[in-house]
């Protein structure tokens, strides 16, 4: 049988042992350096690890920093005038003398007479809703009653204004309609003026307008009207003209017609 011999065989196999040995640690260092797969995971973990960690942060809000704002500078103007109040009528529009409430007003306020003997009193009551002023009615009224020229200089009267229910005499401004029914039984006609009792009706479609023989003398045709009806409660009765182109006599029934006379308001003015 033949003999193998080991020495120089097992060298020769150590060597191969070796040069593999060597030859993988190569491969598996050329592996090692060529592939990336391991460095680049550690950068990824390193990279999402620090965005996790940012993103789990509390953001702060950015803090604003105040901006200077200038004060604006106050300007004023000028406000405009009111509109002007309607001081007149409108155009065509006429006061109401006629239509009718029913309702009398006491003109409030006194009038002293100009002597306390022989006083007479008297109250002036406006039917409401007529276009007349109260206490502008009133004064011409007393102003007409105490005139040197009235039933004052001829008897021993003098009239008192007042506003209390105990007056001697009601002088009333009512409409046409009032009128007749504070006349009755006398026939106004929704026209002429009366007295009955206490009461001195005047018309006031009569007394805004006057009678055409006046002439546009309104002012001189009240004092005529009241001074008549007044005349027929100190017991006065009608008279006539007796001579053309002569002042009626103020108990002459005017408001009718003058019949050839003249326009009078005063009882001391008569025919010469």
């Amino acid at each position: 049988m033949r003999r193998v011999k080991s020495g120089r065989h097992s060298r020769r196999k150590s060597y191969k042992a070796q040069w593999f040995s060597v030859t993988a640690l190569a491969v598996l260092g050329v592996v090692m350096v060529v592939h990336p797969d391991a460095t680049q995971e550690r950068n990824l973990a390193a990279q999402f690890s620090g965005s996790v960690v940012a993103k789990s942060e509390p953001t702060q809000a950015p803090v604003a920093k105040p901006t200077h704002v200038p004060t604006p500078t106050a300007t004023f103007t000028t406000p405009l005038r009111p509109a002007p109040t309607l001081t007149r009528r409108p155009k065509g529009s006429k006061p109401n003398v006629t239509v009718s409430t029913g309702r009398l007003l006491v003109v409030s306020g006194f009038a002293r007479a100009t002597e306390p003997r022989n006083k007479l009193t008297y109250r002036v009551e406006i039917e409401d809703g007529l276009s007349l002023n109260g206490e502008k009615v009133a004064a011409e009224i007393h102003k007409t009653l105490t005139d040197p020229r009235g039933w004052q200089a001829l008897g021993p009267v003098r009239f008192e204004r007042t506003d209390k229910v105990d007056a001697d005499l009601r002088v009333i401004v009512a409409t046409p309609t009032l009128t007749d029914k504070l006349c009755l039984p006398l026939d106004t006609g929704g026209e002429v003026s009366c007295r009955v009792e206490n009461r001195v009706v005047l018309n006031a479609k009569r007394w805004m307008y006057a009678v055409p023989a006046y002439a546009g003398k309104v002012d001189l045709y009240r004092s005529y009207l009241v001074n008549h009806e007044v005349g027929h409660a100190l017991g006065h009765g009608h008279s006539l003209c007796t001579k053309p182109n002569t002042p009626a006599p103020v108990m002459m029934q005017q408001t009718k017609g003058l019949a050839g006379c003249l326009p009078n308001a005063w009882p001391t003015v008569k025919a010469t």
